[in-house]
Formats: C-alpha cells, structure tokens, sequence
C-alpha cells in the first residue's frame, strides 16, 4: 500500500485513499521483467499480525492510536507461501 505520490506512507482520508502496489521480492540489483517497475520500500520497523478477519487492520490502528505509537509509513501485506496466511506489517519506525 502506498500514498498517491508512491512514497510508502500511509493512505489518506483516513486510510480510505491511496495505492495498492502489488508486488513481489527481489534481490538488489535484479532487473525487472520487460513492463514491471522495481520500487525500493524504505527500512522500517514494524508491529505486525495476522490478518484475522475484516476488522484486524482497524483493531490495529486502534490500538496504535490507544498505546500513542505513530503510523509513519504505508501498511504492508504479507502473503506466507508456506501457510496461506495474510500478514500486515504497521511501520511504527524508520530506520
């Protein structure tokens, strides 16, 4: 998910307008296919869940707004290869 401007911070409208960027992992210096844009997501630290059901994203925010702990960039979503579970990863810090 990113802003408007491709920025990687956090949607506007209260999380209601922004981007969603699919994409996938690659390793530095790799070269994208023929029509795929390579995007680097700037280093953060995160607070992360398991995505449960509809309410998880707004349960989060809410508790991030409860413990005065700062959204400071764009929510990231997580699909585990292994399990089949939906990750969201809140940046909480740049580093």
């Amino acid at each position: 998910m990113s802003d408007f401007s491709r920025s990687f911070i956090p949607w506007e409208n209260d999380f209601t307008k922004g981007l969603y960027l699919a994409g996938v992992e690659v390793i530095d210096g790799e070269e994208a296919p023929q029509g795929w844009v390579i995007r680097t997501i700037p280093a953060f630290e995160y607070r992360y869940v398991k995505n449960e059901d509809s309410s998880t994203f707004s349960d989060v925010v809410e508790h991030l707004k409860e413990n005065k702990i700062s959204l400071v960039g764009a929510v990231q979503e997580f699909h585990c290869p292994d399990t089949g579970h939906i990750f969201l990863f809140f940046p909480i810090r740049r580093l």
